[in-house]
């Protein structure tokens, strides 16, 4: 695209792309996070213009054309993931508006999201809240009515609240906006919401805990793009349990379909919906209905598991595997060492006990030779009982420890098969081979550093175990050296 756009905006002018001291590919005054709004845009305008695209969406492709932007070269060929988002978004607030018909849409962080456009019923009211650039650059292609406000202020802002009527119902959208939030903003935001608008719904979307602390690394989309970090990550079975601490009026919680439109992606994540230890680490997006009052919560209903609550995994430190609930994971070559040197150590303070104590039996045994009479029967008497106790303890000791091991490696390889399912699932979205070279990198770094923290938690379980299982012999030499000193 070759022509430039300047925008009159507030005071100053805007320029797009394209002009002397502006860099291609960047927008002054978007950057970071806000410029995720062009990502999402470019999605929608290419599933809109496609034959079997997922949303009909005429404001978007008019959009798009209208920005000279290299939109390819700095977020690569479009998957369409995040056009099924907006798709599945419209639909659920469709089905609101027939039961709220006149309500209010709070669209928070929406960007150059046209979503009002597609699902407008000539009644409703929309409220868009973003930050001053977005909001101006907004203004630029979607000016606001009377029913279609526009606020300049931060989503983590209560104050946006004020600037909504709910006597006619009020529906909540956080897309593409939590997941950049630290887990506190967004507790204290959803707290704030289920406050202030009892009887209201929701919908946002998150990312699943690995893919967080990849961006919290720096991941590259493109060689041109790298991801924003995102800090809240939570699994698919984390969700509902969480939101339900944060606040207890909640009504219910359901997963709407968000997996990429068509071609492997959308077979390798039906795949994964069949695998237990998959399904939950997985991009959502989460649909919340707030009850009228405390205690007037109908049952949950989720989209895997009606009328349960599941249980919140493991917490996952960045791209490393769950702890054991058995073995806390090493992550210390010095604590390693420390405890090879310390059954080292004991080792040889047994080896030492019991060349005593042989030395002492041997000579207890001549004298009872040349006298048997005169022998130490109290103490021969003790020498089978006591070892057959010893021994029989420490083989149950490893025995136990055995199970924990076979267990750890089973879990090792059932959490490997994962991690690799997950970067696969990474590399396939990579749109450029100087992405795929640096998603690469990025997966080989978290790979050697969850090898080595598994191999040093396998071999600081190994030598407890050892140390445990001697611990019953290393008593009874100990015991015998000192009787027999």
């Amino acid at each position: 695209m070759s022509k430039s756009i300047s925008a009159n905006i507030g005071l100053g002018r805007l320029r797009l792309v394209g002009s002397e001291g502006v860099s291609p590919g960047v927008v002054p005054g978007l950057a970071d996070v806000s410029e995720t709004m062009l990502w999402s845009l470019h999605n929608r305008a290419f599933e809109a213009k496609r034959d079997d695209g997922v949303i009909e969406d005429p404001a978007s492709v008019r959009i798009h054309g209208e920005i000279d932007y290299d939109f390819d070269g700095r977020f690569g060929e479009p998957e369409g993931l995040l056009a099924v988002r907006a798709a599945e978004i419209d639909g659920t607030i469709r089905q609101w508006l027939q039961r709220n018909p006149d309500g209010c849409v709070v669209s928070l962080g929406e960007g150059l999201e046209t979503q009002i456009r597609r699902v407008d019923n000539g009644w409703m009211h929309w409220l868009s809240v973003d930050l001053h650039d977005a909001i101006q650059l907004r203004e630029h292609f979607l000016p606001p009515t009377d029913r279609f406000r526009h606020l300049s202020l931060s989503a983590l802002d209560p104050a946006w609240m004020d600037a909504v009527d709910p006597s006619a119902g009020v529906f909540v959208v956080a897309q593409g906006l939590l997941m950049y939030l630290d887990p506190e903003e967004v507790r204290a935001f959803f707290t704030n919401v289920a406050e202030r608008f009892p009887g209201a719904e929701m919908v946002f979307d998150v990312v699943p805990r690995w893919f967080s602390a990849l961006t919290m690394q720096g991941l590259m989309k493109t060689q041109n793009y790298r991801l924003p970090r995102m800090p809240w990550g939570i699994n698919r079975n984390e969700i509902e349990p969480t939101l339900r601490g944060w606040h207890p009026n909640i009504a219910e919680v359901t997963f709407l379909d968000y997996v990429a439109p068509r071609g492997l992606p959308r077979a390798l994540a039906s795949l994964i919906q069949e695998m237990p230890f998959l399904r939950h680490e997985v991009p959502s997006l989460i649909h919340v209905v707030l009850g009228n009052a405390l205690g007037s919560e109908r049952p949950s209903m989720t989209a895997e598991t009606p009328g349960a609550h599941p249980k919140p995994t493991t917490s996952l430190k960045g791209p490393h595997m769950p702890t054991s609930d058995h073995m806390p994971e090493i992550h210390s070559i010095a604590a390693f060492f420390a405890a090879l040197t310390r059954n080292t150590d004991r080792g040889g303070d047994v080896a030492t006990a019991t060349r005593h104590v042989i030395g002492k039996r041997v000579a207890l045994g001549m004298a009872a030779a040349m006298n048997p009479i005169g022998a130490d029967h109290a103490e021969f008497a003790q020498i089978i009982p006591e070892k057959v106790e010893a021994f029989t303890t420490s083989g149950s000791i490893m025995l136990e420890h055995s199970s924990h091991v076979g267990q750890r490696m089973t879990r090792l390889v059932s959490e490997e098969f994962a991690t690799a399912t997950r970067a696969v699932t990474t590399l396939i979205g990579c749109s450029s081979p100087a992405a795929f070279v640096e998603a690469q990198g990025s997966i080989a770094r978290a790979w050697f550093e969850r090898t080595a923290s598994s191999f040093l938690g396998l071999g600081m379980l190994a030598l407890n175990a050892h140390d445990a299982a001697l611990a019953p012999i290393r008593q009874t030499v100990v015991a015998n050296a000192e009787r027999l000193n």
